[in-house]
């Protein structure tokens, strides 16, 4: 963002359900690039901001992903509810936004971290940190006719920027979220874009899809933070593929044994005959967890992988192949007046040649 300009749009989510508690994990987990989707019920989506997504003019807007909780559906200064608590999360910009029956879907290329220098972090005492998501949420309230909106353009300031050091970045929001007891025992992921053999810069499509050739392979490095650890429950980082078309060519799985880590794993396409999509999962869990709470909360990126037959290799393919249809006819070409040891050496060389296309070159692709 520029200096001095704010987010559009603001995107909560809560722990109301598991599952949107973990749609945070995932929002800080995806590489930069890569695509999230976000629904909301109608009643719950701003008017101002309907308008905008039925004009289509809010399509391309920065928004700031945020985490709530303890807020009345209704009115959060009403009674006396628990400390509500509120922090920016991820900035993102709105790809796309339709109306869904009585929902609004609303696909998020994630972005950069904000930069929370000016959100209080005493890991020991929070009471800093609540009270100024309390007065974030006050305000935000009263912004909206004193009603929680979950989705809207008319928001406080959030104090944030994207100036700074990314995985600096990372650690500065997970560090505060781990202040809430929704968070309190979870593990959370950072996946990096991923890296390729050859240096170039990895592109997510409008879809938010990696491409790779059958003859690149890439590395995914992942970072892991807990604010603690107990050798209580078995933590483990997994990495899936469908198999066939995108294989894992490291360890796939690895057990969580320290409060902040680093690791990485190697993803080799397997060549094909054809173009393939495939998907990549990395899934940090408890590896005990039953289905009933137990504050440690699952963080899963998936990432769409295109495979793409590599147009080098098929051309390699093409002329191996036909160089060595022509050397096995050219006995029958030439007729028995050539010599049968020359028709013989030059059946052998193009079968060679059609087995050379045929095999090695479609393994050697994917090396």
């Amino acid at each position: 963002m520029p200096e001095g300009a704010r987010p559009a749009v603001l995107l909560l989510s809560s722990n109301v359900r598991r599952r949107y508690a973990e749609d945070i994990l995932t929002a800080l987990a995806l590489p930069d690039g890569a695509l999230i989707q976000f629904r909301y019920d109608a009643e719950y989506v701003a008017s101002p901001l309907q308008q905008r997504i039925a004009d289509h003019s809010i399509l391309g807007e920065t928004c700031l992903i945020g985490f709530v909780s303890d807020v009345s559906s209704n009115d959060i200064s009403a009674g006396d509810p628990p400390s509500p608590f509120f922090l920016p999360v991820r900035l993102a910009n709105i790809v796309s936004a339709d109306p869904v029956g009585d929902f609004f879907v609303l696909q998020l290329r994630v972005r950069e971290y904000p930069n929370l220098r000016d959100w209080p972090l005493k890991e020991k005492d929070s009471t800093e940190l609540f009270s100024d998501g309390g007065k974030f949420l006050n305000r935000l309230s009263e912004m909206n006719g004193d009603k929680h909106v979950p989705a809207t353009t008319r928001f406080p300031d959030p104090r944030v920027s994207d100036d700074g050091d990314q995985a600096q970045l990372w650690l500065g929001v997970v560090r505060r979220l781990a202040c809430h007891p929704t968070f309190a025992k979870s593990y959370f992921l950072r996946v990096e874009p991923p890296r390729f053999r050859k240096a170039r810069e990895p592109v997510f499509d409008s879809t938010g899809t990696l491409s790779l050739t059958d003859r690149q392979s890439a590395r995914l490095r992942a970072t892991l933070y807990s604010r603690e650890y107990s050798d209580e429950k078995r933590v483990v980082l997994s990495c899936t593929t469908d198999g066939r078309f995108l294989r894992i060519s490291s360890d796939d799985t690895y057990d969580v044994a320290l409060r902040y880590d680093i690791v990485e794993f190697w993803l080799q396409p397997n060549a094909a005959n054809f173009d393939a999509l495939a998907r990549v999962t990395l899934t940090l869990a408890n590896a005990n967890y039953t289905g009933t709470s137990d504050n440690s909360l699952t963080a899963r990126v998936q990432i769409p992988v295109k495979i793409r037959r590599s147009r080098s290799t098929l051309l390699l393919r093409v002329i191996t192949s036909a160089v060595g249809a022509f050397l096995v006819a050219l006995p029958a070409i030439l007729g028995p007046s050539f010599p049968i040891k020359l028709r013989v050496l030059s059946a052998v060389l193009g079968a060679m040649l059609i087995a050379i296309a045929a095999i090695v070159i479609p393994r050697s692709a994917g090396q």
